[in-house]
């Protein structure tokens, strides 16, 4: 019996904060062949400790180069998985690309405006490609979304969401990550609250938060798709949060007072201020601990009472930032393994289940619990 041909997946950004931990993950998955794929293939080695280097392809993409669409389809690649954010203003030309060369894609966009309006920008591309494209494989909206869609059954009438991530202090900070985080740092965007689309202030008025297995933290709104996605998906519901809640009160009290800086006018220079707070943000680490967590809190009616249930999850020894890769490695890997991706475009909501997520918790020792 003739021998399946191994998948080629190219991870663009393969050296990077997230896209090194996919490459290393997906290296030694049965039936998949990666190029780890970047500006500068001569600083792998560095960037992809613990890679058995003889079981990847390393490759030159610049996505700003005129020649990329070309140097792509030439890698003959099955699928691209792309990690080099932000995504926050970011086009659709990447994606575009993957499906001119026949290539399946998807990405790690958080970016709001990205992901709700990926579909319509790219679903016309991809069917006629016969190629699935999707974006968001991420924590926002891919395990979010999958917990919501777990626990969601549990009550006869969902009135609100609640999603807080808790990355642990010394958490390794990618300059993609610091960058979208500033980007809406002051910045008004609208939040669905009481039933009616609210202006909402990024990184602003950080409030404590109680966790199931970590301390309490001062969490702040951030601007994400989940905003629009999880209000599409739960007609009825009254509202949908998000915040992020950092370690260290100091910092989250540093990003309000930016926040607030923004908000009254004032002209700060925040890409010169992402490399500062990344910088000043490691002198603290000796301060935080190693826990980050994540909590999902959904309220409404069950029985005619009202009913509250709360999903957490810990993540220890630094391990929260494998948890963005998950849903693009269990995509790919179910893509090598013979199964179809939904052909179109979509954003990554309600293609995997909690148990999928699951699966890879156990693998890094992270905990869940319902209660």
């Amino acid at each position: 019996m003739p021998q399946q041909e191994s998948c080629r997946v190219l991870v663009l950004g393969g050296y990077g904060h997230f896209g090194a931990r996919i490459v290393r993950a997906l290296s030694i998955t049965p039936g998949i062949s990666v190029i780890a794929a970047g500006r500068n293939p001569a600083q792998a080695a560095a960037r992809l400790p613990g890679v058995d280097l003889s079981r990847i392809e390393l490759c030159r993409l610049d996505t700003a180069e005129a020649g990329f669409a070309d140097a792509l389809a030439a890698t003959g690649a099955d699928l691209v998985i792309h990690t080099a954010g932000p995504f926050q203003g970011q086009g659709f030309d990447v994606a575009h690309s993957c499906l001119q060369a026949g290539m399946h894609y998807i990405d790690l966009a958080d970016g709001r405006d990205f992901v709700r309006d990926f579909p319509a920008q790219l679903d016309a591309a991809a069917r006629a490609a016969q190629r699935s494209a999707i974006s968001g494989a991420s924590t926002l909206p891919a395990l979010s979304g999958a917990v919501v869609d777990a626990l969601a059954a549990r009550f006869d009438q969902l009135h609100g969401i609640d999603i807080v991530i808790a990355p642990a202090q010394a958490t390794p900070l990618g300059m993609a990550t610091v960058r979208a985080v500033l980007s809406y740092c002051g910045q008004g965007f609208d939040g669905w609250i009481d039933g009616r689309w609210q202006r909402v202030v990024g990184w602003s008025d950080p409030q404590p938060v109680n966790f199931a297995h970590i301390a309490p933290r001062l969490a702040s709104p951030c601007d994400v798709p989940d905003h629009d996605l999880l209000v599409q998906r739960y007609p009825g519901v009254a509202t949908v949060r998000f915040r992020a809640a950092l370690e260290l009160p100091f910092l989250s009290r540093c990003l309000a007072a930016i926040a607030g800086l923004r908000r009254i006018g004032l002209p700060l220079p925040m890409e010169a201020l992402a490399g500062v707070f990344a910088r000043a943000g490691r002198c603290f680490d000796r301060f935080g601990t190693d826990l980050g967590g994540m909590r999902v809190t959904l309220r409404g009616l069950r029985g005619g009472v009202a009913h509250t249930v709360h999903w957490d999850l810990t993540a220890p020894m630094l391990h929260g930032p494998e948890i963005p890769t998950f849903a693009a490695v269990l995509l790919a890997r179910r893509l090598a393994g013979g199964q179809a991706l939904p052909t179109g475009a979509h954003a990554c909501l309600g293609l995997l289940t909690l148990a999928d997520f699951e699966s890879e918790f156990a693998r890094w020792q992270i905990d869940s619990e319902v209660s």
